[in-house]
């Protein structure tokens, strides 16, 4: 067994070594033991556990609510000289150890959960999300902001292969607005798409070519704070145009995350009339450009690209970053279901779709659809989804190979794979 600190994982990755993480090596073969120790004085005092309560770590894709206790910490009380407990911040600390697969990168917060709990339901479980922290002082993780609006620390496995986007995030605000602030050549407005209206942001490139591909990305607003239109100014060829667009509903005094989650899957769940209204917004925004658009999302945002490829093929092709294919659109169809048919007089028909939706195609020839799939390996609902949608796909004449990231349902994945595959469809 050989022992392995913080300094040769996360410092490769943040330039800096982690107080609170030490990994231990079982063998080439086998995964990692992270030992993951808190001191109580790092807990912020708003988040101090109480006389019921206990911390959990909350790792992405290694623990998780349906087995909290898998994720208790234990406190520790030092000891006076005559073995007598001593209390106070100072002398107490939490400690755990977890198997932690090779090659992992995730997110990683604390969350004080009532003293006991086993199988958290959703609501409570999203009660203890409010209350999670991330330690203060001088941790040596580094601190980003997760698609929830909330600050997680990046953790990477000693063998974790390197970034290629490293860039950090913006300042999150307390407005929804103003995610461009600061970059040049950026459009905010409101139109409607699909039943309401929406914020997009639309972003020209100076370096990007007019011919290039228009760029379209779902849960906008979260990536343009993670830094995704400076690291598109960076590509040797980057698209014409960049729309992002916010799923939030627009006039509310302030965030409602409830209404939010309600309109984003309204939106992303197959939804015929969203689609459609975005491939107008394109059409609108460039209409010089002949090439297909990429769509790109991750989670509900990864169904709606395959999604817009299946029904424009010849005007869209998705990037889909641990799509949600285990999803139903209104009529109890999976994302498979509405693979364009190949023998209806209508070649723009989708297979087994009622008339009113049938496709607007240019010509009358459908192209091939063409989306890519990553996933994480932790994040199993959607791993097996994708497995199963990669065999009915298959059978119905679109392929695809499945690329696996070794993650949960990660932002901090979902962000570097979005300009890694942008580059690649870019590249073709």
């Amino acid at each position: 067994m050989t022992g392995t600190s913080a300094a040769s994982s996360s410092a490769e990755q943040t330039g800096s070594t982690s107080a609170l993480c030490t990994w231990t090596e079982n063998g080439r073969d086998e995964s990692w033991l992270l030992q993951v120790d808190l001191p109580a004085s790092s807990i912020p005092a708003e988040a101090a556990p109480g006389d019921e309560q206990e911390i959990f770590v909350d790792l992405n894709g290694v623990t998780d609510r349906r087995n909290v206790l898998g994720g208790i910490m234990t406190r520790h009380s030092a000891r006076d000289e005559g073995g007598d407990s001593v209390d106070g911040a100072d002398a107490t600390r939490y400690s755990i150890e977890l198997p932690v697969p090779r090659g992992y990168r995730g997110a990683l917060r604390f969350l004080p959960v009532p003293r006991g709990l086993q199988d958290a339901d959703r609501p409570t479980w999203l009660d203890v999300l409010e209350r999670g922290f991330v330690p203060v002082g001088d941790h040596g993780l580094r601190t980003v902001t997760d698609m929830r609006r909330k600050q997680v620390l990046e953790l990477a496995a000693p063998d974790a292969r390197p970034l290629i986007w490293t860039g950090g995030d913006r300042p999150a605000t307390g407005s929804r607005s103003g995610a461009g602030e600061g970059l040049s050549d950026v459009d905010e407005q409101v139109i409607t798409l699909g039943s309401a209206p929406r914020r997009i942001w639309t972003h020209r490139p100076q370096r990007g070519p007019a011919s290039a591909p228009v760029l379209v990305v779902f849960d906008g607003e979260r990536f343009i704070r993670g830094g995704l239109l400076a690291a598109i100014d960076e590509l040797v060829s980057p698209p014409s145009a960049v729309i992002a667009i916010d799923h939030a509903p627009v006039g509310n005094d302030g965030p409602d995350e409830d209404a939010a989650v309600g309109q984003r899957a309204d939106d992303l769940v197959m939804n015929p009339r969203f689609c459609d209204d975005v491939l107008a917004l394109v059409r609108q925004t460039a209409p010089e450009v002949s090439a297909r658009t990429i769509v790109a999302g991750a989670s509900y945002g990864g169904l709606a690209a395959a999604f817009f490829s299946l029904r424009h093929p010849k005007e869209f092709r998705g990037i889909c970053l641990s799509p949600s294919f285990w999803e139903t659109d209104d009529q109890g169809r999976r994302i498979w279901d509405l693979t364009p048919s190949t023998t209806d007089d209508d070649p723009g028909r989708l297979a087994g779709a009622p008339e009113s939706r049938t496709l607007e195609t240019r010509t009358a020839t459908a192209d091939r659809p063409t989306f890519c799939v990553d996933h994480g390996i932790l994040e199993t609902a959607i791993a097996d989804s994708v497995a199963e949608a990669t065999g009915e796909f298959a059978a119905r004449g679109i392929d695809f190979a499945p690329r696996p990231f070794v993650g949960g349902h990660e932002y901090l994945w979902w962000r570097e794979l979005m300009l890694v595959r942008l580059a690649e469809v870019l590249a073709e």
